[in-house]
Order: C-alpha cells, then structure tokens, then sequence
C-alpha cells in the first residue's frame, strides 16, 4: 500500500481519549519533542503535537482518521464533543514564501550543506522538496533557521523532518572528499557537484519547477555542474536562505547527518573528534597523529585544510 500523510486539527483536550482508543488498537507510545506522543501501530504513526495537530503516517493513516471519527479535509467534532483547531497569526515563513517566483511553486526545492568549514567529518548537501500544505506543519515541527537551533534540538526534530518531506543527502565521508577533491582542485566546483548531485537524485523522486540554494559561490559555478534534470527548472541561490522553509528544513537534516558522522569518526578513532577548525582541532589531530600516524587524517580529516600542516609540523 501506498505511504500516506493525513494531518488534521484536533483540539488537544482529546488526547487523552484519542491516546485511549490507540492503546485499544495496540499502538506503542514513545516520547517526542513538541508533542504529548507518538504511538506506532499497525501500518501507521500518529503523533499529537500540543499545538494540536494530529499527524497520521502510513498505509493505513486514512483508516485510523476513519476509525477515530475524523476525516480529511472535512473534519467532524470527535464525538459527544466539540473539536477541532484551526491556525491563527502569521507563520514564520510567510515572508520567506512570497519572495518565491510568480506563479508560486507548489512543491519547491531547498537545499543546504554542512561541514564545509570543519576540518575532521564529512561534507553533507541535503535536498528537501516540501509542498506548500506542509509548512504549517513544519512549523509545527519547530523549523527554522538552523543557526538559532542547538544541536540536540536539531538531531530530535530530524526523523520527524524526514516522515513529511521528500529528501535527499550526499555524504562526502573524509576519504572521499580528499578523493575528489584531489581531481577538482577547488573547494567551490566541489561544493557545486555536491548540491548538483543531490538536486537531480531529488528531482527523480521529487518532481518541483524551483530549487532555492542557500549561496555559496557565483551562480554559474552551480549551473556548470547540472545535470539535464537541474537544468530544466528554475534555480535559485540566495543568501541568508535558511529564512525558506524547504532550505531551513535541509539544513537541519544536513546538520543530523553531519552529527551523527562525526560521532562515528569518534567511535573509529577512540578519541573524541571536535568540530570547527580551531585549536581544540589542533590538539585533537596531533593526538590523533600519535595514535594512528600521519596516515590517519585522511580518513578523518579534509587534509586540503591548512590544518593539516600545523598538525604535521612540529
């Protein structure tokens, strides 16, 4: 059966009831940030925000609408009550979303990376499609400009990120970026095959007529490196993009990839690998040197980073 997303506005008097009928349907519940559960049962997840949302995910989301007396679109009260929410004020990224072309896309393309300017971990460029019916919900969710996110905020949001938008990753792990970059020679046109890349393995899961970049070298750099997918739609690079919802949404997913990489290199290397490119960097590469020996920053580390030669030089 094919996924399905149901999403519907439920007062959040009822989930106490609404938790009650899904513990008779022998749902499992778990704990979930912005939310007073989620519960996965059979062929579907639903979680409950407290805002008072009530998203249904899987084969079977549009029974379990059925079976807890609501419907989409047309939502009746929850029985022997009244119910119902319904969004009031401005979201966040209404402005964001009318500095879209004209006529405005519906879906649309934001795409981020993470890791450029660390010296250990990998590159990661993320590709997120998002449907204009869906930013309510990720705001819901708690998208926003990943720079005013901490860490542990981002890596709980991503998995639910990941249920309601289509996306892709390309993960450059150190070994492979030195690879590349090594044939390329320049930071820039790697930067572009990488967002190149993700971009068309988006678009053949995700069709969308716009792509919004957050900037990160002159436009024709990107556009020499499209594929005949990329070239066919309307390609945007823009700074300070993260303001976008579906760019916000890459980024974060982006930064849970780039996360979980590193603490995967610090497993490998029995020694904890620091982000960023600072003196904690230093300490930790010439640490790494004495455990594994030169060799080693080339599975850890971009060794193009003039890093590598204050680690090497004593």
């Amino acid at each position: 059966m094919a996924q399905q997303t149901v999403t519907l506005p439920v007062d959040p008097q009822y989930q106490q009831r609404i938790r009650d009928i899904l513990t008779a349907a022998d749902f499992d519940f778990f704990e979930t940030p912005h939310a007073f559960y989620r519960a996965k049962g059979p062929g579907c997840t639903a979680v409950f925000y407290r805002s008072g949302k009530l998203v249904l995910q899987g084969p079977n989301a549009q029974t379990l609408a059925t079976v807890l007396g609501l419907e989409e679109p047309a939502i009746p009260d929850l029985p022997d009550k009244p119910g119902g929410a319904s969004r009031s004020g401005a979201g966040r990224f209404d402005a964001a979303l009318e500095c879209h072309p004209d006529p405005k896309p519906d879906p649309w393309i934001g795409q981020d990376e993470v890791g450029k300017g660390d010296y250990f971990g990998p590159l990661v460029v993320v590709s997120v499609c998002v449907a204009r019916d869906r930013v309510e919900l990720l705001e819901e969710l708690g998208v926003t400009d990943s720079k005013l996110l901490k860490d542990p905020q981002m890596r709980a949001m991503a998995n639910d990120l990941r249920a309601v938008v289509s996306h892709q990753a390309v993960v450059l792990n150190p070994e492979a970026y030195n690879r590349l970059y090594d044939k390329i020679g320049n930071l820039n046109r790697l930067l572009a095959w990488a967002h190149a890349r993700a971009l068309e393995d988006l678009l053949a899961e995700a069709p969308a007529d716009y792509a919004l970049v957050d900037k990160f070298a002159d436009e024709r750099v990107l556009r020499r490196s499209l594929m005949a997918a990329g070239r066919s739609i309307h390609l945007e690079q823009r700074t300070k993009a993260e303001s976008d919802p579906a760019v916000a949404t890459a980024s974060i997913l982006a930064r849970d990839v780039f996360l979980g990489s590193m603490d995967a290199l610090s497993r490998a290397a029995g020694m904890t690998i620091p982000r960023g490119a600072g003196a904690p960097v230093l300490v930790a590469g010439r640490k790494l040197v004495a455990k594994h020996g030169p060799d080693a920053l080339g599975r850890f580390a971009k060794v193009h980073f003039k890093t590598s030669q204050q680690i090497l030089r004593r």
